[in-house]
């Protein structure tokens, strides 16, 4: 009989305590900090859910070699599958965003947690402090069970307030892993000399990333104008992109208003109709009126991003060169990490989930076999 600690009751760590639950020789503990399981799980899309999505591709993660070798492994197909074994129906929309039948997010959660089983062991509002190994077991805190195997899958602390960021995985610390520094991603951006009349506007455009002349990527979707910055699906994975590059200086957001026809000459149609609003969005139009702006290649420069608060996932993490192709950390055998706390993140659209789900299974197949 084997003793597995799962560290984290998130997206992870909830998969593998389903997918190891299965087998009688081992008996699993999970410790989660909270007193409810599946926090972020249940936020994510939405409230819906986007479990993953059927056409990943490597390109969308900060390190597509790294997700290359992990696809080959471990593909959408597989872990659609795995979820109908569990007894979870999936649908796709038409961009390939795979969510549970039900479109709830509670639904995921109540597939992959079921403490009741005699082999699962919740400890909930339970910090781990500490991790030391004893021989060839590990022991956190001071529980009164040793460990043969510990998995970390405890996450990031992005979309936390800084309360509860503070000691965040500090039980890492003695390890003196190797880690990049985290920064927040798939997040909004500031904005330098930010028009505040256009805070509530949501509208659709073609919206790019520049840094001085050359283009970064580029995507269509819709923006919200926050406060004091922009937001919305295509920014937040725009950010991703911003997060990869060596250095941030001289980027700016160009925001395309007249997607919809390339050859639209807006000196024909004010020289016809005298003003834009029955093309842009009134607060957009009032803003045309008062300071006139290219609509077609409208610049903001970014000054940065929002804070981790508001922060769907970080870009950095343990680095990828601490885990060997089964996500155990090769400088200490018998730990193992998942999830979000390796140095990989995605864009939106099911991709982050998807890493977290993957890595799991991965995991759980090495444990098992």
């Amino acid at each position: 009989m084997k003793n597995i600690a799962i560290i984290g009751a998130g997206a992870s760590g909830l998969f593998l305590s389903k997918k190891l639950s299965q087998h009688d020789d081992l008996q699993i503990y999970v410790f989660e900090k909270c007193k409810n399981v599946g926090t972020k799980l249940r936020a994510s899309g939405g409230g819906k859910a986007n479990i993953f999505n059927q056409h990943i591709t490597p390109d969308g993660y900060n390190h597509p070699d790294f997700v290359e070798q992990l696809l080959q492994q471990v593909s959408p197909a597989q872990l659609q599958h795995e979820f109908e074994q569990m007894g979870m129906a999936v649908m796709a929309d038409e961009e390939g965003r795979a969510y549970p039948i039900s479109q709830f997010s509670q639904t995921v959660v109540d597939t992959l947690w079921q403490p009741d089983e005699p082999n699962i062991h919740a400890e909930l509002e339970f910090e781990v402090r500490q991790l030391n190994q004893c021989n060839e077991q590990w022991r956190i805190n001071d529980y009164p069970v040793l460990f043969d195997k510990v998995i970390i899958a405890s996450g990031s602390p992005a979309n936390m307030i800084l309360k509860n960021r503070k000691g965040y995985n500090d039980f890492l610390t003695p390890f003196n892993l190797k880690s990049q520094p985290l920064q927040p991603s798939l997040v909004g951006f500031t904005i330098d000399q930010y028009p505040k009349s256009l805070s509530g506007c949501r509208t659709k455009v073609m919206a790019s990333l520049w840094q001085n002349d050359y283009l970064i990527h580029e995507e269509f979707g819709e923006v919200t104008f926050k406060d004091d910055g922009i937001s919305g699906i295509v920014i937040l994975n725009l950010s991703a992109y911003y997060n990869r590059l060596p250095s941030k200086e001289n980027c700016h957001l160009q925001l395309n208003f007249i997607y919809h026809d390339s050859d639209f000459d807006v000196e024909a149609h004010l020289s016809k109709f005298h003003s834009l609003k029955g093309i842009l969005h009134p607060k957009l139009n009032d803003w045309y009126e008062k300071h006139s702006f290219d609509v077609k290649k409208c610049k903001f420069a970014i000054s940065g991003t929002y804070d981790l608060d508001f922060a769907q996932v970080c870009h950095g993490g343990v680095d990828l060169s601490e885990v060997n192709d089964h996500f155990e950390l090769v400088r200490f055998p018998g730990l193992y990490i998942t999830g979000e706390l390796l140095d990989i993140d995605g864009v939106c659209g099911g991709y982050n989930l998807f890493f977290a789900f993957a890595t799991s299974m991965i995991v759980a197949k090495s444990l098992t076999c």
